[in-house]
């Protein structure tokens, strides 16, 4: 969870516009930090469960998303070789191997005949956890002991106990981020209820864009499609048929929808993307239809460097990504079913001949197969990226992300 380090004289209005600018360009602690401010700030001032908190609980739990992911970024692009969750393990054992392999042996022999001439006690105040068997009994008082001369041990401790502290701070950002959201959920889904009004009910689609994101992050990917098709159905009231942000939520509910295993809706989910994004392209190249765009007069007063050449150029690029991933939801749904046809009809007596002559047991074993049709996860690594640990996941996330810019 984000602390609040300094307080600060601005008003909350001036901390939410600074907290939204520093979540612009990705400074997800800064943003979190002001963007708390102004949370508490409005609460203050308002009350809790105010209309007036709503936006400000919806940024805070985007900067605490950006955040969740920034942090899971840094531990996995820390793990060397491997993307999958054993890899911090894996580099413990390696690093453990690298600072005793040579001199393990050597040390182990020292250390037993130190006990041998009884000499255990001089051993236990001189020696580090390093020259110790794992389990011994002085194990414990000398990692705690905070400067050792050969402090290898120590300090593999402590690296060890920052990554945990990492991975606990990871787990109440993105658990807080969640809370802050669902409240902004509450306080919009009241007010729509209430009085109406597109601007309450565009941030509540922005809300259910985020709650499902951060489901694709705790890897509840049902959930996340939930989510994000509350957010479409939303969006489909409110803007043009081509709009980009439409655009981008059929990106993500297909992203969620290929996690799920759920292959044709992906499929599917991803051809809207792109057939909205080559629409969207047409608009831009009519100069008797842009002029009149709504989305354009938006993007060109909000931001000064934009252009309709550089969104042409951004949409362009967005395709092609989106292109791939139709292809590998095809190219894996294809390899699923050509698997469960091999489990289920061996008819050319290739499974027969396969079981070198176990015939009843090859067809247990097709039968125990095809009661789960779905391969392992592992088994698609070279189609989908499962977690945002690697360089892959993050460039999903940027693809979909550059949709709303």
């Amino acid at each position: 969870m984000t602390e609040v380090s300094e307080v600060s004289t601005s008003s909350p209005t001036e901390l939410l516009a600074a907290g939204r600018r520093h979540l612009a360009v990705r400074d997800f602690s800064a943003a979190a930090s002001t963007l708390a401010q102004a949370c508490e700030g409005l609460a203050k001032e308002h009350g809790d469960t105010a209309d007036q908190c709503a936006e400000a609980y919806l940024w805070y739990g985007k900067a605490l998303l950006g955040l969740s992911r920034e942090e899971s970024g840094v531990l996995g692009d820390g793990v060397p070789g491997s993307g999958n969750a054993d890899g911090e393990e894996e580099d413990e054992e390696q690093e453990e191997n690298g600072e005793n392999g040579e001199n393990g042996e050597a040390e182990a022999e020292t250390a037993e005949n130190g006990k041998e001439n009884g000499e255990v006690e001089k051993s236990e105040a001189e020696s580090t956890t390093k020259d110790e068997e794992p389990g011994s009994s002085a194990a414990p008082e000398e990692s705690e002991e905070p400067g050792t001369t050969n402090g290898d041990a120590d300090g593999e401790a402590h690296d060890e106990s920052v990554m945990n502290v990492d991975a606990e701070d990871d787990v109440d950002n993105l658990q807080l981020a969640w809370e802050m959201l669902d409240l902004a959920r509450s306080i919009l889904y009241r007010r729509v209820q209430d009085c109406g009004g597109d601007a309450a009910r565009a941030l509540l689609a922005d809300v259910h864009l985020a709650l499902g994101e951060v489901a694709l992050e705790s890897e509840t990917y049902d959930k996340a499609v939930t989510d994000m098709q509350s957010c479409l159905d939303l969006q489909k009231e409110l803007y043009r048929s081509d709009d980009r942000r439409i655009a981008e939520t059929h990106y993500q509910i297909g992203l969620a929808n290929s996690l799920a295993s759920n292959f044709d809706d992906a499929i599917t989910h991803f051809k809207n993307a792109a057939n909205i994004l080559e629409t969207r392209i047409k608009t831009l190249e009519n100069p008797a239809t842009v002029t009149e765009d709504a989305t354009v007069k938006k993007f060109s007063t909000a931001d000064p460097f934009y252009s309709v050449e550089g969104e042409i150029k951004e949409l362009k690029e967005l395709l092609p990504e989106i292109q791939e991933k139709i292809q590998d939801m095809m190219d894996y749904k294809a390899e699923t079913i050509k698997r469960v046809r091999e489990t289920l009809c061996p008819s050319n007596g290739e499974g027969a001949s396969t079981s070198n002559g176990a015939g009843p047991s090859s067809s247990s074993g097709a039968g125990s197969s095809s009661s789960a049709p779905k391969p392992a996860a592992s088994d698609i690594s070279h189609l989908i990226k499962r977690k945002r640990k690697a360089s892959e996941g993050e460039a999903d996330s940027s693809a979909a992300k550059k949709a709303n810019t």
